[in-house]
């Protein structure tokens, strides 16, 4: 007898069930979502610009053509660590990189002269860095451009209306415009057969108040103004009235990846027309000064590629070039020498250590220096210490025989003599 086995049930779908099923599920989704968004966290915005470097005085809203860092470098530490907001800016000092404990000694290098010419328009500015690959063969190419290409040129010193031509019937004379832009804004200076000393100040209009107490020292000095510092056409103009000479500090590349050394700083490996644009940003910030030395600068200025390039922009515009020497295996001379520019080294730090002993003993380093060669370059800092050093030794320099100068003055030939340092 065959077994009867009851039939399968036909199931039937719950309709209102799975409705209600179907609105849980999204329910559920629109909340993850909604939790989602409240509590998303926003993704850390790439860095576009240098914002600042913050040394104190600088107005960064009113600076133009920030470059974009090398993605391959962390980002530097501001050189000033005491900007917190807790701190009055205007008072605080810019520091420099660690600076080599040495003294150089070396001859006055030989002026070639380069005929003049009107400058060339501005570039364009470049918005993004892009950095080439390093390349052994950059110096040897560096040369051979120099070699091969139109020598350099000059910039004319005065506006194209107001330049002087010589009449025809009057014996050919040189005209204000082939007169280099270091010899118009030289300060007036007569060099005797005394060791002369030139003491320039580097890192002048950053801090106000001590900027202005190294304009009140004895003339002549050489002051060195950073690019970003505010209001510097007024503090320039007081240098000059109290007696000093200017120079422009261009902010260049340091070895070290953990200060900053200023915005639109000169970098090694810079694509030559975002170099320029910085370059000529920095040389456009105030005027009447003679040349240029480096703020920090120590990988930048072993790049002879790059100061060649400096050098070709300072030539065009009649300047002169002050080799901080920040560094031992600097460019800075050699390519002013391929340029045909004037240019000199600087001979003794007096602040490297900021002790005021340590800078009294620097200041005779220095003398001994003019003694054997017939002259001294020594750097120092608008710094406590470094200002009252010279507030002495100033008031004694001339009694002891020594001349001082400015910095131009040493680009004249002359005797070597001797004077009793104590």
């Amino acid at each position: 007898m065959a077994d009867k086995r009851p039939m399968p049930q036909k199931i039937r779908p719950n309709v209102k069930r799975q409705m209600i099923l179907v609105a849980l599920a999204l329910g559920g989704i629109g909340i993850g979502y909604g939790l989602g968004f409240v509590f998303k966290k926003d993704p850390p915005k790439p860095v576009e610009v240098v914002e600042s470097v913050q040394a104190p005085g600088v107005d960064t809203e009113n600076i133009e053509g920030k470059r974009a860092p090398d993605p391959k470098l962390p980002a530097p530490t501001p050189i000033l660590p005491e900007i917190d907001g807790a701190h009055d800016t205007e008072n605080l000092r810019a520091y420099e990189e660690a600076l080599p404990d040495n003294i150089v000694e070396g001859a006055i290098p030989t002026i070639i002269p380069v005929e003049p010419t009107l400058p060339p328009p501005p570039l364009p500015q470049q918005t993004e860095y892009v950095a080439p690959e390093a390349n052994g063969e950059d110096t040897q190419a560096a040369e051979s451009e120099l070699k091969t290409s139109t020598p350099p040129v000059e910039q004319a010193s005065v506006a194209p209306a107001e330049q002087v031509v010589p009449p025809q019937t009057i014996p050919a004379q040189p005209s204000l415009a082939a007169i280099r832009t270091w010899q118009i804004n030289a300060l007036p200076f007569e060099s005797d057969d005394r060791p002369q000393i030139a003491i320039v100040i580097d890192d002048m209009g950053v801090d106000r108040a001590r900027s202005e107490l190294a304009v009140a020292l004895p003339p002549p000095l050489t002051m060195s103004y950073l690019t970003y510092g505010k209001h510097l056409e007024t503090q320039t103009t007081r240098a000059r009235q109290a007696g000093h000479e200017l120079l422009m500090h261009i902010p260049m590349e340091p070895s070290s990846t953990t200060v900053d050394p200023g915005p639109n700083v000169l970098l090694s490996g810079m694509e030559e027309t975002e170099l320029l644009h910085n370059l000529r940003w920095n040389l456009d910030q105030f005027s009447g000064y003679v040349g240029v030395n480096n703020h920090m600068g120590s990988r930048f200025t072993s790049d002879f590629k790059s100061m060649a390039r400096v050098m070709k922009e300072l030539n065009n515009r009649g300047l002169m070039f002050l080799d901080s020497l920040t560094s031992a295996k600097s460019q800075g001379s050699r390519a002013a020498r391929s340029t045909g520019i004037p240019h000199l080294t600087r001979n003794v730090f007096l602040d490297h250590e900021d002790d005021l002993d340590a800078i009294n003993r620097r200041l005779r380093d220095t003398e001994r220096l003019a003694l054997r060669q017939g002259h001294a370059i020594a750097i120092g800092h608008p710094r406590d210490n470094t200002l009252a050093a010279l507030t002495v030794w100033l008031n004694t320099v001339e009694e002891k025989g020594f001349q001082l100068v400015p910095l131009t003055a040493l680009l004249k030939p002359r005797q070597k003599t001797t004077a009793t340092a104590d």
